[in-house]
């Protein structure tokens, strides 16, 4: 566990940038292993460093690492009961921004922005790949409104004056990221097929997960928790 407080994080990263190299060397043995270690480093780190997290945060990982596994195999149901592994991800990670905005009165920081912003771009998305959609056009509508709503409880936890450098540095970004990674992902498996956008996948992936995992370590570290972790 040392380890993994001290080194996890390099780990990580370092696992990452091979697993996009097995990409690119189209290593598909080797792409499976790195991609299911990914997530099982993060959330060892995570405890390692702070076991005090809230319970519903190593949920979400773990629906995200289930998710990864989902989406080693091929086919339309594995694509789909991925699909519904990371919602859980998002609908853990919505639940604990909305936790740590609750209990802080104030006008919403920046939410008609954060609307605007992703309306426009999973609009254009959805209407890019609308006609290659086919039986996926309802399930991807679902999920992109769900993802896009994490991504706006991310920029709420502003109203949070505790954890507002936490926001701006991890949580935001760590959204954002994963918004851009799943636009990517359905762009490219819709249309692109392309392995150059594969490894943009899993580098706004993993740096999305990675960003969460920082900002959950570090509000831990702060001392400021004022949510129930139950």
């Amino acid at each position: 566990m040392q380890l993994l407080k001290k080194y996890g994080t390099v780990l990580f990263l370092t696992i990452l940038l091979l697993h996009c190299g097995s990409i690119y060397l189209e290593m598909s043995s080797f792409r499976v292993l790195t991609k299911l270690l990914l997530l099982p480093v993060l959330m060892g780190h995570l405890y390692a460093s702070e076991g005090k997290s809230s319970p519903v945060l190593y949920l979400g990982l773990f629906c995200s690492f289930l998710g990864d596994l989902l989406l080693t195999r091929s086919g339309e149901l594995f694509f789909l009961l991925g699909m519904l592994a990371f919602i859980g991800t998002h609908l853990c990670n919505s639940w604990f921004f909305y936790r740590l905005q609750k209990g802080h009165p104030g006008k919403p920081r920046n939410l008609a922005l954060a609307v605007i912003v992703l309306l426009l771009i999973s609009g254009q998305i959805f209407y890019y790949l609308n006609d290659q959609l086919g039986t996926f056009r309802v399930p991807i509508l679902v999920y992109m409104v769900i993802i896009c709503t994490m991504a706006v409880m991310a920029t709420q936890t502003l109203l949070n004056p505790a954890v507002q450098k936490i926001a701006v540095t991890c949580f935001i970004p760590g959204a954002a990221l994963f918004v851009l990674s799943d636009g990517l992902l359905a762009i490219n498996k819709f249309t692109w097929h392309n392995r150059w956008a594969d490894i943009g996948v899993m580098l706004t992936y993993g740096l999305a997960q990675y960003c969460l995992v920082q900002g959950y370590s570090a509000y831990a570290r702060s001392g400021t928790q004022q949510l129930q972790t139950d």
